[in-house]
């Protein structure tokens, strides 16, 4: 008896946490089973008028698709955009000139991981580090509807 108490008690803490959703460190969780995540894997440290690659991998790691996903990457002017690559069945959109690229990504399947890839040269000038490069996701399912996440590239 005492054992159906704690599993009764455990079933819904997990739901309540599935409803109330959470969001930290670059991941969201929805009532769905949907568990959507943000990485950004960029070099620490850059010389200046050094290449270098950066990847922002969205990833599903929940039970069910993730649907009709936009992507706003913004690269600070210390970073150059040489080349820029993504997967399959991702579509961009980016004016010339501009430090913001908008992705739209239309099915994340689960366990399945996706990379945009920046492929970019330094210019720091006088700083230290670039500015932000900052990633925002929207989907209606998130909790507030976003996801966010950013990092910096420092000088070598």
């Amino acid at each position: 008896m005492r054992t159906n108490r704690l599993f009764a008690l455990v079933g819904a803490l997990l739901m309540i946490a599935g409803l109330t959703s959470c969001k930290t460190s670059g991941m969201a969780m929805t009532s769905r089973g949907q568990l959507f995540k943000i990485n950004i894997d960029a070099p620490n440290t850059l010389p200046e008028g050094g290449d270098g690659n950066v990847d922002v991998v969205l990833s599903n790691r929940g039970v069910n698709d993730i649907q009709n996903i936009l992507v706003d990457v913004q690269l600070p002017p210390q970073l150059m955009v040489l080349d820029q690559t993504q997967g399959t069945g991702i579509n961009v959109a980016h004016a010339p000139g501009s430090a913001v690229y908008h992705f739209t990504v239309g099915n994340l399947q689960p366990g399945e991981d996706t990379t945009l890839r920046f492929h970019v040269r330094t210019s720091f000038g006088t700083l230290r580090e670039s500015g932000e490069i900052s990633v925002t996701a929207w989907q209606s399912e998130l909790p507030s509807d976003k996801l966010f996440r950013k990092t910096i590239i420092g000088l070598q």
